[in-house]
């Protein structure tokens, strides 16, 4: 999550699906050659073909499956698309989305609290190591800037 999260911090592919804006990169092959959307969705309603009769081109830019990545993106409910992190997490994934919103909108990814937990905590170092790649200043130096930033306590001074 650490590398997703500055990499959508500085404009980057996150490096894992489940941050994306849109999925449909990880489909999975069975023993028989069916292939599906994405692991995590291994049913039939998902299979977009099989090895032996279709290309892994024709099954991976078939309507089915882009409309499959799309779909990550286009359902969001309201409160991730109007969050402050929605481009931190772009809803994470959508096998996670299982709850609703307050207000009664499906598909609102029951991890939601603790994500923005983690990103409103990280923020501040994520901005700045941005900067740093911004600089083509190493973004390690985040942790020279964090301590200095550690309130110091008596033995210390």
């Amino acid at each position: 999550i650490f590398d997703s999260t500055l990499a959508n911090t500085v404009g980057e592919q996150p490096g894992s699906c489940i941050y994306a804006e849109t999925c449909g990169h990880a489909s999975v092959m069975e023993f028989n050659g069916d292939v599906y959307a994405c692991d995590h969705y291994v049913f039939p309603e998902y299979k977009i073909g099989n090895i032996k009769t279709h290309t892994i081109f024709e099954m991976m830019f078939s309507e089915k499956q882009l409309r499959f990545g799309a779909d990550k993106k286009d359902k969001l409910p309201t409160q991730c698309r109007e969050c402050e992190f929605l481009k931190l997490c772009n809803g994470e994934c959508p096998k996670n989305r299982i709850i609703k919103t307050p207000t009664g909108e499906p598909g609102l990814n029951y991890l939601c609290a603790g994500f923005k937990m983690y990103y409103r905590h990280t923020k501040p170092y994520m901005e700045f190591m941005a900067n740093e790649l911004h600089f083509q200043r190493p973004p390690a130096n985040v942790m020279y800037w964090a301590k200095s930033r550690e309130p110091r306590s008596k033995n210390q001074e």
